[in-house]
């Protein structure tokens, strides 16, 4: 009888949660559309659709130690819902000081923080533990503001720039170089901000932190793992930049408003992703033979 009660109180409590998530998810629903909106129109943020799929799809995987039965509240999770409802309030009230930007990303910093109370709340510590990936991988949706962006996209550009000069040299082509301008016989180049490569840095850094939550073990290896993105990006940009230049002056000059370079970047990702792969692949050999030992 005494189970009987236990799986009664596990459903009833259950359906609670998902009723008060519910309810969560239509106060947030105008603000989360505008997001997706946001996302669709900016590629530099056009993967936070993808990121609340990825985060229920390690939710449901750990679903048994997450949703785990409990008894009573745990009442700090109410703190995490204060600091969501005073952020709300903020993104409601003072819209006309913030940029769409900003306001977008206070609003959603809101909804996940009253998600990640909400967890904590009905089913404990146990579950923010359990489910500890997922709730920081859904720290991702916010989008990034201009003031932290802005010095990442310029260190790109430099160190793109850097090994494109490299490149250069180092192939025999004789460029003279002014900051991010080269100067080829036939050519002047520019490393533009839209060459350094901010988009598929962000696609690479999340595929690896998946990944590496996957594969690895050790918080050390997995954040090897992420740090290795920036080198693997630069040197992804210095190729891209460095064989277009040379296709479009020595094959054809058409090639540098071609298709391959608007859209090529797909095959210069799939270098990069290759490369990481590989430090992937060392890493988790290096734990296997650290296991045996």
């Amino acid at each position: 009888m005494r189970t009987m009660e236990i799986v009664k109180e596990s459903k009833a409590e259950k359906f609670v949660f998902l009723l008060a998530a519910a309810v969560l998810l239509v106060i947030y629903m105008r603000p989360l559309a505008s997001l997706f909106m946001f996302a669709w129109r900016d590629d530099t943020v056009s993967y936070i659709p993808l990121i609340p799929l990825v985060s229920a799809w390690f939710l449901f995987e750990s679903r048994k130690e997450v949703f785990a039965p409990k008894e009573g509240w745990f009442l700090p999770g109410l703190a995490p819902v204060a600091v969501g409802i005073a952020l709300y309030a903020i993104g409601a009230t003072q819209a006309a000081q913030l940029t769409s930007a900003n306001r977008l990303a206070v609003m959603t910093l809101s909804f996940i923080l009253c998600w990640v109370g909400l967890l904590g709340l009905w089913y404990g510590p146990g579950a923010w533990k359990a489910a500890l990936f997922p709730l920081l991988f859904m720290l991702f949706m916010v989008p990034i503001p201009r003031v932290l962006l802005d010095p990442v996209v310029t260190a790109l550009q430099r160190g793109s720039a850097e090994v494109s000069y490299a490149f250069f040299r180092a192939v025999g082509v004789p460029v003279f170089r002014d900051g991010f301008l080269f100067n080829i016989p036939g050519l002047t180049i520019e490393v533009a901000r839209e060459c350094s490569g901010i988009r598929s840095s962000l696609s690479l850094l999340l595929t690896m932190l998946v990944a590496g939550h996957l594969f690895l073990k050790k918080g050390w290896n997995k954040f090897f793992l992420c740090l290795a993105v920036v080198p693997v990006t630069i040197f992804k940009n210095g190729v891209r930049i460095v064989s277009l230049t040379l296709l479009g002056v020595y094959v054809d000059r058409r090639i540098l408003e071609s298709e391959l370079h608007r859209n090529g970047g797909v095959l210069f990702f799939a270098l990069a992703l290759a490369l990481l792969g590989g430090v992937l692949w060392l890493l988790r050999r290096r734990e296997r033979e650290a296991e045996r030992r």
